[in-house]
């Protein structure tokens, strides 16, 4: 089955605007917002006394004793898993039904399922940043071809050796189509950042919030997206003829 691409675009946003895309999007700002206040404290309490987290271009800091925000900034990397795999059920579910929250989405299997997704997020973290420092080609190839991984991990409560299977066989003929969505994401991640640049013009603590609230929006479109890519090609078999290798 060959991916629509102004399908998944179209009906990709949909998925984003729903009910179940503002929740996400809630989730992943209150992630990012966590995360990055509690590493900037770690940074600010390293910096010379007399030196300021502004004047060093650092932004919010959640006025947290160093180990504390240690241990919460890794508490909140592994919350983002979570976070993850909770918009991966949302999204890849029926249009009509994403309005709706069910439980069993937040709580079904969770500690399997985040156990996979941790070990696809590890394999995936090292592997695609090698491969594009390497010969860039091979990153590329890696990011188009396992995208689907953590969706099949949320969705078909599978383990990461057949989530790399399954989303090897659902990019397979359809690469070309996958990597165009690539790259359009690089594009809005790029109009995104920009514009946190412009908000960090007020303070580096503006900046850097505005940034989190816009990379929020710009990757719950992309889930929503790759969401709508992934119930499509699912429904059936793939060739892989037209497939780059």
């Amino acid at each position: 089955m060959a991916l629509q691409l102004g399908r998944a675009i179209g009906r990709g946003a949909r998925r984003s605007l729903s009910i179940s895309g503002i929740v996400a999007l809630v989730l992943m700002i209150c992630y990012q917002v966590l995360f990055v206040g509690s590493f900037n404290a770690v940074i600010v309490d390293t910096l010379p006394s007399g030196v300021r987290s502004g004047d060093a271009g650092i932004g919010f800091a959640l006025p947290l004793p160093t180990e504390v925000a240690a241990g919460l900034a890794v508490v909140a990397l592994l919350l983002g898993i979570g976070v993850f795999l909770v918009t991966a059920r949302l999204f890849a579910r029926d249009i009509s039904a994403l309005s709706s929250l069910p439980g069993n989405l937040f709580t079904r299997r969770l500690g399997r399922a985040f156990l996979s997704a941790l070990v696809v997020s590890v394999v995936l973290g090292v592997a695609i940043p090698v491969g594009f420092v390497l010969l860039f080609v091979p990153g590329l190839f890696l990011a188009v071809t396992f995208q689907f991984a953590v969706f099949v991990v949320a969705v078909k409560d599978a383990g990461p050796i057949e989530a790399f299977r399954r989303s090897w066989e659902l990019a397979s003929g359809n690469r070309w189509r996958l990597l165009a969505l690539v790259v359009l994401f690089g594009v809005i991640g790029a109009v995104g950042g920009v514009l946190g640049t412009l908000f960090a013009l007020v303070s580096p603590s503006v900046g850097q919030l505005a940034s989190l609230v816009i990379n929020s929006v710009v990757l719950i479109l992309m889930y929503g997206i790759i969401a709508e890519s992934f119930v499509q090609l699912r429904s059936g078999s793939v060739s892989s003829a037209s497939s780059f290798v």
